[in-house]
């Protein structure tokens, strides 16, 4: 008789376990939102977004000439996004809550160049897993939102490149995000940067805010 090979079913029972874990934790939270967003109550997006110019630099430092499709998850009030599609020839998807993509066609990206932005609302973001994306774009977003949330955007998105911007310190019940994102950075990227630190950005825990860029060598052109 064969005998079952241990590692593997131990692996199967994890992922079996993360999975019933996952599936409980959505049922109580439909929208899939950590406890800041939770408590966002009548605020504005421009409450907790500022429209960084920084963030519009770098993306062109890093990202010259890119072309291709744009997944940008919590685009707080559009801001690089209107940059990016004014700049660049992209088709771009932003992963959001639902009120706050109502409140973004309404006001920020309700101009006629903006109307082939496709919307995913964030109680249906298992979509993203759909199509396979040349840009991951996240600032702010990812490290604020639910573990079990972030983990399986992370396991499971398929991307050639990242553009992500954030501190790292997750709030209560968000994990040890950025262990989390840093090794999902080294294993699915040919080249990955975590070095660049930016410090004009305030408003933030601590002085020093981080970017995250990884790249794969089939998008050669801007490596």
């Amino acid at each position: 008789m064969k005998k079952k090979n241990s590692k593997n079913m131990s692996h199967v029972n994890f992922q079996n376990f993360f999975e019933s874990w996952q599936s409980e934790k959505k049922s109580l939270n439909p929208e899939n939102l950590g406890q800041i967003w939770s408590n966002q109550g009548n605020a504005p997006i421009t409450f907790y977004c500022g429209d960084e110019d920084e963030y519009l630099r770098l993306f062109d430092k890093h990202f010259k000439g890119f072309s291709g499709t744009i997944l940008e998850i919590g685009p707080g009030t559009g801001y690089l996004c209107k940059h990016i599609i004014n700049s660049y020839n992209v088709q771009y998807t932003l992963l959001e809550t639902e009120k706050n993509i109502n409140v973004l066609k309404q006001t920020y990206l309700k101009e006629e160049q903006y109307n082939d932005i496709a919307y995913i609302t964030s109680r249906e973001y298992e979509k993203i897993f759909l199509k396979e994306y040349d840009l991951l774009i996240s600032t702010f977003c990812l490290t604020e939102t639910p573990e079990y949330y972030w983990r399986d955007i992370l396991g499971k998105i398929k991307v050639n490149n990242c553009f992500m911007i954030d501190d790292g310190l997750a709030p209560p019940g968000s994990g040890d995000y950025e262990n989390g994102r840093n090794e999902w950075l080294y294993n699915n990227f040919d080249s990955h940067d975590e070095t660049e630190w930016i410090y004009t950005i305030s408003g933030y825990r601590q002085k020093g805010i981080q970017l995250s860029i990884g790249k794969n060598k089939q998008k050669g052109d801007i490596i």
